[in-house]
C-alpha cells in the first residue's frame, strides 16, 4: 500500500514539474526567448528555471494510433474554437507522468505557441490505450 501511494505522490510531483515547465515555454514562446517545440526547449539551457526530464517527453504518437480511427479520437482533445474551429485538435504531444504499470499517468498537450502563446493542456490521467491495451 505505502508504494502505491508514493507513486500517486511521485506522479502528481512530476505532473506539476510538467505544467510548471509548459507555462514556462509559452510564456518564452510568446516573448520570443524561445523557438522550437517543448522538447527542444527542454533540451536548451532556456529550461533551467523549469527543467523538465526530455526522456518523459513524446512529441509524436506511434503511427499505429496516429493512423487508428478509435487511438487516434480518444486523442481528440477540447481546444478554444478559435484555435480550431472544431473545439478540439489531435493531442498527440504528451508527457509521461508515470510508467511501469497499467495506470501509466500521461498528459497530453497542444502547442499553439506559434499562433497564440498557449499551450492547452487536454488530458491528464491513465495512459490512453494504445495498439498493447
Amino acid at each position: 500500500m505505502v508504494e502505491k501511494a508514493q507513486s500517486v505522490d511521485n506522479w502528481l510531483y512530476v505532473a506539476w514539474d510538467g505544467l510548471l515547465a509548459l507555462d514556462h515555454f509559452a510564456r518564452s514562446s510568446a516573448d520570443g526567448a524561445a523557438s522550437g517545440d517543448f522538447l527542444s526547449w527542454c533540451k536548451s539551457d532556456a529550461s533551467s528555471d523549469f527543467p523538465f526530464p526530455t526522456a518523459k517527453v513524446a512529441m509524436r504518437e506511434s503511427d499505429t494510433v496516429a493512423r487508428n480511427a478509435k487511438l487516434r479520437n480518444e486523442r481528440m482533445l477540447p481546444v478554444p474554437k478559435d484555435v480550431a474551429p472544431a473545439g478540439q485538435v489531435f493531442m498527440q504531444a504528451h508527457l509521461k507522468v508515470g510508467g511501469g504499470n497499467t495506470i501509466a499517468p500521461r498528459l497530453h498537450f497542444y502547442d499553439d505557441c506559434i499562433r497564440s502563446g498557449k499551450v492547452y493542456v487536454g488530458y491528464l490521467g491513465p495512459h490512453l490505450r494504445n495498439t498493447l491495451t
